[in-house]
């Protein structure tokens, strides 16, 4: 039985847990403006990570070298930003907006989670080094473009999957708690986005500088 769409989907999985300081900004927006914008900017994130499997699968010799030289600034990139928005969002009053569903705001949404991914280039790597260990392109019975679309198709139904049941989850905050609760948890999640965005920040320069 092939099992590439399988391992794919682990891939997915992994890329899109919601622990990270991206993954908090996507609940964050779930709780305040509704599941569905929360949703879609996970989606944004889930087809970067499809293009760089891609990537990873078809050009990992020859962007290897770039990513790693680069990674640092990458990273530091990355921190920057999370610390603006995190840092904005802590200074801004939180109020929570009526659900509004629509074509234009949603493309920002998307847009805006497509565009928190792409910075984040040295994913390719870890998707090399996850792809390597699931041994996804042992199979010898099945042709390479073959693996290489149901690997990527894998990577899409794990992330998608993943996240739906996260911003479903996530929703019945809306429900469950009360205003004043839920802006707590808001705040928290800001404080959380703000702390790891210093220690990426902290970190990347004492690699750059060391």
């Amino acid at each position: 039985m092939d099992t590439t769409i399988f391992k794919g989907m682990i891939m997915g999985f992994i890329l899109s847990l919601p622990f990270g300081p991206v993954g908090i900004y996507c609940m964050e927006l779930t709780i305040i403006e509704g599941r569905w914008k929360g949703y879609i900017t996970a989606l944004g994130m889930v087809t970067i990570d499809m293009v760089y499997s891609t990537v990873a699968l078809l050009f990992l010799s020859g962007v290897k070298e770039y990513i790693v030289k680069y990674e640092n600034y990458l990273s530091l990139i990355i921190g920057l930003f999370l610390l603006v928005i995190s840092l904005r969002k802590l200074l801004t009053k939180v109020e929570l907006k009526d659900i509004n569903v629509d074509f234009k705001s949603m493309l920002q949404n998307y847009l805006t989670g497509a565009g928190f991914a792409i910075v984040n280039i040295s994913s390719i790597l870890v998707i090399a080094t996850v792809f390597t260990v699931l041994k996804v392109l042992d199979d010898g019975n099945t042709s390479p473009p073959t693996i290489y679309m149901e690997a990527i198709l894998g990577v899409g139904l794990g992330g998608t999957s993943l996240w739906f049941l996260t911003t479903y989850v996530m929703s019945h905050f809306r429900k469950l708690f009360g205003k004043e609760k839920l802006i707590k948890i808001i705040k928290i999640a800001n404080v959380t986005i703000f702390i790891l965005a210093l220690a990426i920040i902290f970190y990347t320069i004492k690699k750059i500088t060391s």
